[in-house]
């Protein structure tokens, strides 16, 4: 069998209600997020000992404050200096707690390509990106190299992995894939959603090829779909079997299933909003995943 774990998403706080309610015997860990302080932090991580849960963290991980990502690949220096000093303070509270991982956005600011398809009125707005012409390939890669070396040293000087949930890449798709290829220490986290957008949103992204070409360096899914409307999308939805051919929704039960014939190790988070559908729904969609992931499973076996 193989070390694949499933997690479910626990933000703001530890929930024994909740883990009740959406977790399972499948369930072997738990994403974090804006937790209020030190004291909750250390409260998580007693009770995942206690239930033989590993978790992680999705920047930031401490509240209190509006939801804000560290700009890690902004054109201003300041703010690449600023958000380079914040992930040093989360890394080092990461390995003080014992997390399995610490995950950030890149590129963060999003890019958005020249040219687009169809722009969603719930995608990032000008200001909380960057379109093609305000930084280019030369530039891009500059600072992501930087980067990469700047998580690499961190990674090691502080004994904490480090990953990276890719966000909107304009066209610079060969570039993320090359710094995964050339920084492997360094883990990709495959967003489902946010790659189907980017299929629907962007010309020339095309999803299996690009998991074709990262799968390697994948170590988690954000696993959840998207329902499309007129000029919005719908997304954090559990991805259910009846999604599957119906073109209003993303296409993620594929992309799953495309990456877990080419990769044996990646971990899936159900970022999902879980309370959408009952608890024998949630069960099922459990078992199916585990099912996906480890085809020897039968279909009647229990998540």
């Amino acid at each position: 069998m193989s070390r694949r774990r499933l997690q479910i998403g626990m933000w703001n706080a530890f929930s024994e209600e909740d883990m009740e309610r959406f977790g399972s015997d499948a369930i072997g860990g738990i994403e974090i997020c804006q937790y209020r302080d030190n004291e909750s932090l250390l409260y998580t991580t007693k009770i995942c000992k206690e239930k033989g849960l590993s978790f992680g963290i999705h920047t930031p991980v401490f509240g209190g404050q509006p939801y804000r990502l560290p700009r890690i690949t902004s054109i201003d220096r300041a703010e690449r200096e600023e958000a380079s000093r914040r992930v040093e303070r989360e890394v080092r509270t990461a390995a003080e707690y014992g997390v399995d991982y610490i995950l950030f956005h890149y590129p963060f600011v999003p890019i958005f390509p020249l040219e687009t398809k169809h722009l969603y009125s719930n995608m990032p707005k000008p200001g909380e990106r960057y379109d093609a012409n305000q930084i280019d390939a030369a530039q891009l890669r500059e600072i992501s190299l930087r980067l990469f070396d700047t998580l690499c040293e961190l990674q090691h000087r502080y004994g904490q992995r480090i990953v990276l949930e890719h966000d909107f890449w304009g066209e610079h798709e060969e570039l993320l894939t090359t710094m995964f290829r050339e920084h492997p220490e360094i883990g990709l986290v495959v967003d489902t959603s946010r790659l189907d957008i980017s299929a629907r949103a962007f010309h020339n992204v095309e999803p299996m090829r690009w998991l074709d070409a990262v799968a390697p360096y994948v170590y988690l899914v954000h696993y959840s779909n998207v329902r499309y409307e007129t000029d919005r999308f719908i997304h954090h939805l559990p991805v259910l079997p009846e999604q599957d051919d119906d073109d209003r929704f993303g296409n993620a039960y594929a992309y799953l299933a495309h990456l877990a014939q080419r990769n044996e190790r990646f971990h899936v988070t159900f970022e999902h909003h879980a309370n959408l559908i009952d608890r024998n729904r949630l069960l099922e969609l459990y078992a199916r995943t585990e099912r996906l992931l480890h085809p020897a499973l039968k279909e009647s076996d229990p998540a």
